[in-house]
């Protein structure tokens, strides 16, 4: 054997016993299942200590070399308002535990220990054992949480709901729910917060929370970056009791607080995009009373621009409304938050039109109406209010803000340049 021969035959022999274990990850792959990762660019090489030990069987070395160097690390999974991650690579059941943990954490250091008056029917959990005399049951942060549709949001959600619990906090799990559903749940029951396993917003292989605050508020963003820091740092348990849990039903009640709104409406033809299993289902029941026809697309999972009149998802359902001759289409995003309009003709109703519209239906009721409006566009509302007794208000651009300033100054609406409303 040559020289050469023989060095690649040494190389061979020492790649073999490498130990190749993906960051994060508990366990070793071998070298075959290395190079195949290394190829398909998974996410977690840019980190690793070999993803340079490419061997003489990856042709494209160089060119993964050039793509890791040039792809600025992940170092934070905090968007604005939520957390994002992809499924396993990022997020597992493993970290969602301690996702759970650390907003329990959070939550605790919000609304510190407290103690109620223990009643009969607790009287065999909790006892005095020296004096046997009534004591006080604690009692922790209670959390709502539920999940969408997407394949890993069972497992994940089973991790956030054993470290909620493990940290002493009742958890009230509504199951496979929407968003709108659970915050209205958290108002309802006054939860000190709920937890909504998702990945709205992203591509199917992400997953990740959204939180929502008490009384069904935006979650602010510095206590995601709190959260985040527990879950590096690790949060010490305030208890040693484990929260309770308990299974809700809570589509009911929220669907009985929609009946109202929906009544005394022309016959229409509707057009109704979404990439849920659910929503259909839930306004086919709201509309059965009225003389209207629903018609549903569905969309896949995916991330979209509600806003730009190129999206595929838009222009399918501007199909659907040109070619049925229909009144009206919507598309709901898989959030449940974010919505977009679509005219008779397919032409999309921009967000500064639908909020001009709600501000007049708004001033019929009050011709002194406040509204709350994100800093972009409040120079636009403030030129359609002049002249007249309505007031708008500059909310700036958190939504958080906004929806503070909705309760204190008991307006009308606040409105996001997301689209948002409340």
């Amino acid at each position: 054997m040559s020289d050469h021969d023989g060095r690649i035959s040494e190389q061979s022999t020492t790649n073999e016993c490498n130990s190749y274990t993906c960051p994060g990850e508990l366990y070793s792959i071998p070298r075959s299942i290395h190079l195949a990762r290394l190829a398909a660019f998974y996410s977690k090489c840019r980190d690793c200590e070999h993803r340079f030990d490419s061997g003489r069987v990856f042709p494209r070395a160089e060119e993964l070399r050039r793509e890791l160097e040039h792809r600025a690390p992940r170092t934070s999974l905090v968007t604005d308002e939520s957390v994002r991650g992809i499924y396993l690579n990022e997020l597992d059941r493993n970290r969602s535990l301690l996702w759970g943990e650390a907003l329990a954490g959070y939550l605790w250091d919000q609304h510190p220990m407290i103690a109620r008056p223990k009643s009969a029917s607790e009287s065999q959990i909790v006892s005095d054992p020296v004096s046997d005399r009534p004591t006080a049951v604690l009692r922790g942060p209670t959390v709502v949480v539920g999940f969408d549709e997407r394949p890993s949001s069972p497992d994940i959600v089973s991790g956030v709901v054993l470290g909620l619990r493990r940290m002493g906090c009742p958890v009230i799990d509504l199951g496979q729910t929407a968003l709108p559903t659970l915050a209205f749940q958290v108002h309802s029951l006054d939860a000190s917060a709920g937890l909504y396993v998702t990945g709205a917003g992203c591509d199917p292989s992400s997953t990740g929370f959204d939180l929502v605050a008490r009384r069904a508020q935006p979650f602010p963003y510095e206590g995601l970056l709190q959260m985040e820091q527990f879950v590096r740092t690790g949060v010490g348990r305030q208890t040693r009791q484990i929260g309770g849990y308990q299974p809700c039903q809570g589509q009911s009640a929220y669907e009985a607080s929609l009946t109202p709104h929906f009544h005394a409406l022309r016959p229409l033809r509707i057009v109704c995009g979404s990439s849920t299993r659910l929503l259909p289902r839930v306004l086919d029941r709201l509309f059965a009373k009225l003389p209207c026809q629903l018609t549903h697309v569905v969309l896949p999972t995916r991330r979209r621009n509600l806003f730009d009149v190129r999206d595929a998802d838009l222009q399918s359902v501007a199909a659907a409304v040109a070619e049925g001759q229909q009144h009206l289409g919507v598309v709901i995003d898989d959030d449940g938050r974010h919505s977009a309009y679509v005219t008779d003709r397919g032409r999309l109703v921009t967000p500064r039109e639908v909020a001009r519209l709600l501000i007049e239906i708004a001033k019929r009721d009050n011709h002194a109406a406040q509204f709350v409006v994100a800093t972009s566009w409040f120079g636009d509302v403030r030129k359609w209010l002049e002249g007249r007794e309505a007031k708008a208000i500059d909310g700036s651009e958190s939504a958080v803000n906004l929806v503070r300033l909705l309760c204190e100054n008991d307006a009308a609406l606040a409105l996001s340049a997301d689209g948002r409303i409340w």
